[in-house]
């Protein structure tokens, strides 16, 4: 087979990689290539409808603000509606819970006159009046349409084997091709960091575990609760039912794959039934596990000593609101020729 060769190659067509190709074939800066080792783009971790949340980091405002612009933009962006809904978010407080602009504390008494499934006894919160939920799957076939418009290329079903960086650019092999791309972006979840692993780049992002358990609870409750404290977030699928996930560290155990942690459910609901008491109630539906990529301390991309890998970075529970700015900044960096050493931050 004739070797492949192309400017950018994108490793990943999930939500990152997706915006990624788009914002080079926009920027117009030469030929583009996504693989994926699965058929299909993908549109999220449940299918439904995620919320979009705003890390408490430091350093990660101007990410926030560029997002939220980009999403306010989306249909001029990628000629669709994703059908954003401003709904807030419910933050019970904790050290972590800051009380920004736009954050109006509420009492346990008035969370309960607000959303009578709360009881009235209930934590001190914060309400975020800026949080919103999406549809991925609009987003992820918008997107998808949109490449395949301006001329990217696309292809399904090919793992990429082997990344070479040189002096003159990347010598990859990706399934049954082989080829040279000048830069390459690793956006394919946590695959990415046992590439930067392998190819001994230092970086700051842990994996973790999420465990996912779908329920079935009254409409009275706010549509999207984050506990900061708990790494907990329960949220309406849009579909009359909820997702409460759980997240927490991967990878300190013989774990191969991960396991859908009963036990921190079983403990979450004994500490939060007082609260919710359908949580302690409600039987779960369906539970699932699965791994995700955070940062440890702030937004931020990471290139390989030439430059030529970049990895544009994931804040794991923030990325359904974060991923277009993080794709942008991460394109815009390698433009302005900012994006190089063994760690760079944007912020």
């Amino acid at each position: 087979m004739k070797p492949h060769d192309c400017d950018f190659l994108v490793v990943g067509a999930g939500s990152t990689g997706l915006a990624l190709v788009d914002h080079l074939l926009r920027r117009e800066v030469g030929s583009v290539t996504l693989i994926d080792s699965l058929d299909s783009p993908q549109a999220g971790p449940t299918g439904t409808r995620l919320p979009l949340l705003a890390p408490d980091l430091s350093g990660s405002g101007p990410a926030v603000h560029r997002a939220r612009e980009l999403y306010e933009g989306w249909s001029d962006w990628i000629e669709i509606d994703p059908e954003l809904r401003r709904c807030g978010v419910l933050l019970p407080k904790s050290d972590r819970a800051i009380e920004a602009s736009g954050r109006v504390p509420l009492q346990g008494v008035d969370c309960a006159r607000r959303w009578s499934s709360l009881h009235p006894d209930g934590p001190t919160c914060l309400h975020d009046k800026s949080a919103a939920t999406v549809d991925p799957i609009l987003v992820a076939s918008a997107l998808m349409w949109r490449i395949r418009k301006a001329g990217g290329n696309f292809f399904p079903t090919t793992t990429l084997n082997s990344l070479v960086e040189t002096t003159d650019g990347v010598e990859f092999t990706a399934g049954i091709r082989a080829g040279t791309a000048s830069h390459v972006f690793l956006c394919a979840g946590t695959d990415s960091l046992h590439w930067l692993d392998r190819l001994g780049v230092r970086h700051h992002f842990v994996q973790e575990k999420v465990s996912t358990f779908t329920i079935e609870l009254s409409d009275e409750l706010p549509p999207i609760i984050y506990w900061a404290e708990d790494r907990a977030l329960l949220f309406d699928r849009g579909d009359g039912l909820h997702d409460l996930q759980l997240i927490g560290r991967f990878g300190n155990s013989n774990e191969t794959f991960p396991s859908v942690d009963w036990d921190g459910y079983a403990k979450f609901r004994q500490k939060w039934k007082f609260w919710i008491p359908q949580i302690d109630e409600a039987e779960s539906l369906k539970a699932s596990a699965r791994t995700q990529i955070s940062c440890v301390d702030a937004v931020s991309t990471t290139a390989s000593a030439g430059g030529r890998i970049i990895f544009p970075g994931a804040c794991g529970e923030f990325s359904p609101l974060l991923f277009p700015a993080l794709a942008e900044f991460a394109v815009e960096s390698h433009l302005e020729g900012s994006a190089g050493g063994l760690l760079e931050d944007l912020r």
